[in-house]
């Protein structure tokens, strides 16, 4: 087969086709090894009916459409390879003119292709890292938000609602004089300050004296998730049984104990000094080298296609979805609550889509420039790797589902622009900063 490439508007691409005489009787005869198992004629066992037969009974046309498929589907293949092209989209066929056996075929391969990526400076990069150092003050913080999770909540003696205490209460709501569904509740325990009720609600407790009753008049949300309570206005009645309050544990040698193998305060200020220090610093070289990723990526030039980057949103909404899943719910039921369409959502993903496509890109060009590659045992220790996470014992067959699906190329990637991303980050100058 020969093929003349025709670039056509931005990354889309045409590939003219020539077939020989030689080559489509090539596809003729292996159409005919498919098409007549499906046939049945009377003195031939199935799928043994020869050739000439064949073509004499039905006509020679019941080769065409299969050796077609054959010929577009080995040329399309062989065009790739030998033009170096990586598409992006299904091709478009232009098949042109009649297909005759006894001369060239030719046809046409429209496909959107991967772009050209100018790549600007990737190596040298300067790029700012922040230095950490956990002060006391730091450790003080998380001494007192590790106060906060052992604090249990008690009932008071107070006998006036304050800010920040917990009111337990009877309560019952009303619009246009009527009780609604889900408006009413026994002894409810409320954090005052908390903005966990609606709107003006929670303010209107403060000075409550307990055993007395109030009436508190509040206003539903316009974006309030029952449309028939959104925008409305309502009447609660309010009672004020009891106040509670947050106990907060001493800081001592017991408490220091019930938090860990820690024999006095001084050793638990230490461990967590160097436990917020080491992730710290590995949240400033994960930033770090983030951006450094992200220099190299504005220094280069691609005209971005909007297939690529429709595609990307598209996958970073599927992993929304899925993560939705784990929290017990579904998409649909997402969008209903935030009230957006699916395109809306779609929408909202696309500049970070758009980022995510261009640094792969580029990260893949650097690839390509520094001839970083990954080999066969890379593959394999990730493949091992990801059964592992996933539970599935026989590798073997793990590995077999993976290929199967095109995923075992994916890894592949991955695993260079993984490289890639470290190639640049060690060739590249941090500045420290305060």
């Amino acid at each position: 087969m020969q093929f003349n490439l025709e670039k056509l508007d931005k990354n889309l691409v045409s590939v003219e086709v020539s077939v020989s005489t030689d080559e489509i009787e090539e596809a003729l005869a292996e159409a005919y090894k498919r098409v007549v198992k499906k046939v049945n004629l009377p003195g031939f066992r199935k799928g043994h009916v020869p050739r000439p037969i064949l073509e004499k009974q039905f006509g020679k046309e019941v080769l065409y459409e299969d050796a077609l498929d054959i010929i577009v589907q080995k040329a399309y293949l062989q065009a790739l390879t030998e033009l170096k092209l990586e598409p992006i989209a299904q091709p478009q066929l232009d098949m042109g003119e009649t297909f005759n056996p006894e001369q060239e075929f030719k046809f046409k391969i429209k496909v959107e292709v991967l772009p050209e990526v100018t790549l600007g400076q990737y190596k040298g990069l300067e790029v700012e890292k922040k230095a950490v150092n956990i002060d006391d003050a730091q450790v003080e913080e998380r001494l007192q938000a590790l106060r906060e999770r052992h604090a249990e909540i008690v009932v008071s003696d107070k006998k006036v609602l304050e800010n920040g205490d917990f009111a337990v209460i009877d309560f019952e709501g009303f619009v246009d004089g009527k009780p609604f569904a889900g408006g009413a509740a026994q002894a409810y325990t409320l954090e005052i300050g908390s903005g966990s009720f609606i709107p003006g609600f929670e303010e209107q407790l403060v000075g409550m004296e307990v055993g007395t009753e109030k009436e508190i008049q509040v206003k539903f949300p316009e974006d309030y998730h029952s449309t028939e309570l959104a925008g409305k206005d309502a009447t609660f009645k309010v009672s004020l049984k009891e106040i509670k309050v947050k106990e907060y544990p001493e800081l001592d040698d017991e408490f220091v104990k019930s938090v860990g193998k820690y024999e006095n305060l001084e050793e638990l200020k230490a461990d967590l000094k160097a436990r917020m220090q080491a992730t710290a610093e590995m949240e400033a070289e994960a930033a770090y080298a983030q951006a450094v990723i992200d220099k190299a990526a504005e220094n280069a030039e691609v005209d971005i296609p909007e297939t690529l980057i429709k595609q990307e949103a598209e996958d970073l909404l599927h992993r929304f979805e899925h993560n939705l899943a784990f929290q017990g719910l579904n998409l649909d039921q997402y969008l209903a609550y935030v009230k957006k369409t699916r395109e809306e959502m779609l929408e909202e993903f696309m500049p970070e889509a758009r980022k995510r496509v261009k640094t792969d890109l580029v990260l893949s060009n650097i690839a390509k420039a520094e001839g970083i590659e990954a080999t066969d045992e890379e593959v394999e220790e990730k493949v091992v790797e990801l059964a592992a996470r996933y539970q599935q014992k026989n590798v073997a067959k793990f590995k077999k589902n993976l290929q199967a699906n095109g995923r075992l190329e994916d890894i592949r990637q991955a695993i260079i622009l993984e490289k890639t991303a470290d190639f640049i980050k060690e060739n590249a100058v941090a500045k420290v900063v305060e």
